[in-house]
């Protein structure tokens, strides 16, 4: 129900049982007849156990409450459903939808329309009248990166039961190749929730084992009925809770099944992810809801009894069990060599600090991580935080920022919400801010709107706050300056815009991924989704057997531009990866410096991490200089090369060059980024029929519109930005020089934007390791001619699947003047383009 004015209040109970419907209280508060008259009460006879439906549909064994915009779900033969003022239980976290995934999942939906009214709460309480239940019920939350009390829909949900189980799983499996930093961070935000739910008479179970053993021995032991966990995008944690629940759905635990129901704290009033439009500027223009946060609970139900806590872990002890699991892959010494060394580091000869999100380390950024560690522990001493409940913060609860890093934020979820308190009133006087704040903030706004995923990275990786709590917050604060009203010119502070850009972003980009998910797999392909940084990068797999191959699309394109490539090689018997760039696709673009050694550490690292052995990369255009850079660097993870028509230039008989760090930002390349977008929006369809000189038949409908749609995307402009700012980028032919295995180089001779087949002679000339072979076809012969560059990669992979040398030395370069760094050339090859873009469309 929306738009509740005034003040009319009913009451009356309803009572569910399995034979009849009485109506007792029910009460409403705030809203008008016409809202109430709205509500219509039905009734369907519950089998033993909930059936799986989609969203909307209802079916044999709903119980609902209907509204105008959407219904609630209750899965128990016997409910008493009561909707009064109140915080144990937000409306919006009660609503249960199936979306067709693995046996025995639900989906516990927090889009439920079902308003609460002046911080209202639906509570769901378990009836015991008439018999309807007979024994206890008990749930397990299993807590994975959702580390809160704090809008939690899944703890709102478990309130109905009579038993529920808070529980953490360290799985050695899952956290292999954690850095100790990274396992500090989770470590802090396990106990601050442990704490938390202590403090409302509940307490956080901990466990160390594989999860699934874990959960199906915990479930038998307690009877438990269901495992309520978070939705989750990663693929990584996707698989695992779909094996959970077809390991429950096939195994009977003590006379009754266990069902996993998921949750998830959408910030819009999504009402099913199918309906959702591509088109990020169609979405907005929806003008969907945002949903309240849920409020944290006062208390929940109690633990079993003869339920042992557990201890946590020593850090120092599940390190060295994650590392000695990681060993377990014969590729891990090789793969972890690679990854220790920043690829700027091995070019400029010295040792070089990256914090894990995308951010160079200044001396600024020190002090901002000083100035706002101050500030918040000045203002905690002063007063509490007053728009989280008071209930689950520690008086003693401090936040912690380590100097030489930004994004570390000490105290789990009590210093997540502090931080943000602090971080939306950094800027106003009135707070007697730390000497130089203002200054400190803006060193972090170079690029604008970088200071938020900076500093709160972390924290949204972790769960420890959740997007509509920064919505919430944000808003709140803008109407307190606003006198009670939002003003129609934008947000007071730059730091209020960021925190509500960002966490908008991050929205859209979980639910194009959730939709892209179902897409694939309405058409045969697997769509992952794998965290990196922080950023959800897109990616497509196919195959079980054979060499493994990675496949970077080139400039303005993404995974789905090999489509006939990924499928088509898998069925010739390898394992193939198609990998969307971040910045790219459907990939997310956050708002940091692009780089070619950017997307080389990425894609290095999904070697690493997703792959996780070394592989065969192919790429076109921009992504095949890509792959350059990462066989050059780390040449240990990469079994050979294939080059699409690749961008770079050629330097022949370079004696020394100089790798140049990106110049500072502008304002002028923000406004050049956008003019140049619109740019290419105009010119995109004429711009890829050139690419496909004999068939531009290919460039059809459906890669039209999926070229254009990511223009729309939250950030889009942040690639483009750094055409502007960007040095020239080391030649081509100085990467290959420096990987010890071979490249195939498949060239298309009608390539519209530079002469192919002299491209190809001069690279076979000047590099030993180099084949070569031309086709008939433009720019992009992957797609052009799909089934000719798939049996050249096929044969290619055969041929060159030996062991890569492992060579993990720096590189050693003699610096020349300014003048000179360019590199020195001889014949006719040209120089390298100082011009970024120019580089980029070769």
């Amino acid at each position: 129900m929306a738009g509740c004015l005034c003040s009319h209040s009913l009451s009356c109970v309803v009572t569910f049982s399995s034979k009849e419907v009485k109506l007792r209280s029910f009460q409403l508060s705030c809203c008008t007849l016409s809202e109430i008259m709205k509500l219509r009460i039905t009734f369907k006879s519950l089998p033993t156990h909930t059936q799986h439906r989609r969203s909307h549909a209802g079916g044999p064994g709903v119980v609902g409450i209907h509204s105008s915009r959407g219904e609630v779900l209750a899965s128990r033969s016997s409910l008493s459903l009561q909707l009064r003022n109140g915080n144990a239980l937000n409306s919006n976290s009660t609503k249960c939808k199936a979306h067709g995934k693995a046996p025995g999942v639900t989906i516990v939906d927090s889009s439920s329309s079902v308003k609460k009214v002046n911080n209202g709460a639906a509570h769901v309480v378990a009836s015991r009248k008439n018999g309807a239940m007979s024994g206890k019920k008990t749930a397990i939350v299993w807590f994975k990166h959702d580390l809160r009390t704090d809008d939690h829909p899944g703890l709102a949900f478990a309130a109905q039961y009579d038993h529920v189980i808070p529980l953490f799983i360290f799985d050695s499996s899952f956290y292999a190749g954690c850095s100790e930093e990274r396992l500090a961070s989770l470590f802090d935000a396990v106990a601050d929730l442990r704490r938390s739910l202590k403090s409302i008479g509940s307490t956080l179970v901990i466990r160390r084992a594989r999860v699934n053993d874990v959960l199906l021995n915990l479930a038998q032991e307690v009877g438990a009925s269901t495992i309520i966990a978070e939705e989750e995008v990663e693929e990584i944690w996707h698989d695992l809770v779909a094996s959970v629940s077809a390991s429950l759905s096939v195994k009977s635990l003590s006379g009754q099944k266990t069902e996993v129901k998921q949750w998830n704290a959408s910030l819009y009033d999504v009402e099913g992810i199918e309906d959702l439009p591509d088109n990020y500027k169609e979405f907005k223009r929806m003008g969907r809801r945002v949903l309240p946060p849920v409020n944290a609970p006062t208390s929940i139900p109690a633990l079993p009894a003869d339920i042992e806590e557990g201890h946590l872990p020593s850090l120092k002890d599940f390190l060295a069990s994650s590392k000695a699991k990681s060993k377990e892959n014969p590729y891990s010494e090789v793969l972890r060599a690679a990854q220790t060394q920043p690829a700027e580091s091995l070019l400029m000869g010295k040792p070089h600090v990256t914090n894990g999100n995308v951010q160079q380390v200044t001396k600024a950024s020190n002090s901002v991580a000083r100035a706002l560690m101050n500030l918040l522990n000045n203002l905690a001493e002063e007063k509490p935080f007053n728009s989280v409940w008071e209930h689950t913060q520690p008086k003693d609860a401090k936040v912690e920022i380590r100097s030489n890093e930004v994004g570390i934020i000490r105290g789990g979820a009590t210093g997540a919400l502090n931080m943000l308190h602090v971080y939306i009133k950094a800027l106003e006087t009135t707070l007697n801010p730390v000497e130089g704040m203002y200054e400190h903030i803006q060193e972090l706004e170079k690029r604008p709107g970088a200071s938020f995923r900076a500093i709160f990275n972390r924290a949204l990786e972790l769960g420890t706050l959740s997007r509509r709590r920064v919505y919430y917050e944000v808003m709140k604060c803008e109407r307190e300056r606003g006198g009670g009203l939002i003003s129609p010119f934008g947000l007071s502070t730059f730091t209020a815009s960021a925190a509500l850009q960002d966490v908008k972003s991050i929205e859209w980009y979980e639910l194009i991924q959730r939709k892209s998910r179902d897409q694939g797999s309405e058409n045969g392909l697997k769509v992952c989704s794998w965290r990196w940084r922080g950023y959800l990068i897109q990616y497509s797999t196919s195959g079980d057997e054979g060499p493994a191959v990675v496949l970077i699309h080139g400039f303005g394109a993404f995974w789905e531009h090999y489509r006939d490539n990924i499928r088509g090689l898998a069925e010739k018997g390898n394992r193939v990866w198609g990998l969307t760039m971040v910045g790219f696709g459907r990939s997310e673009k956050p708002s940091i410096p692009y780089t070619e050694l950017l997307l080389a550490e990425l894609v290095r690292d999904f070697i690493i991490e997703v792959v996780k052995e070394p592989a065969t990369l192919a790429g076109n255009s921009i992504g095949g200089y890509t792959t350059c850079v990462v066989a050059g660097l780390w040449p240990s993870i990469v079994r050979s090369l294939v080059l699409l028509n690749s961008a770079g230039q050629v330097v022949p008989n370079y004696t020394s060059l100089q790798y140049r760090k990106p110049r500072e930002k502008s304002l002028i390349a923000k406004r050049g980024a956008h003019v140049l977008l619109i740019y290419l929006r105009h010119l995109s369809n004429r711009l890829l029929k050139r690419c496909y000189p004999n068939r531009t038949a290919r460039v059809d409908a459906w890669l039209q519109s999926e070229v254009m749609r990511p223009s729309f995307d939250p950030g889009s402009t942040a690639v483009l930005e750094s055409i502007f700012h960007l040095n020239p980028p080391l030649p081509l032919n100085f990467y290959i020089d420096r990987y010890v295995g071979e490249v195939l180089v498949i060239q298309g001779v009608r390539d519209p934007l530079y002469d192919a087949t002299k491209r190809a002679s001069v690279l076979q000339a000047y590099c030993a390791n180099v084949t070569t072979r031309l086709l008939n076809a433009g720019h992009c012969p992957h797609d052009e001619v799909p089934d000719e560059v798939n049996a050249l990669i096929h044969d290619w992979l055969r041929l060159a699947g030996t062991e890569p040398t492992m060579d993990t030395r720096a590189l050693e370069l003699q610096f020349l003047s300014s003048e000179d760094a360019a590199g020195i050339v001889e014949g006719d090859s040209r120089l390298i383009k100082s011009d970024w873009f120019s580089y980029f469309s070769r």
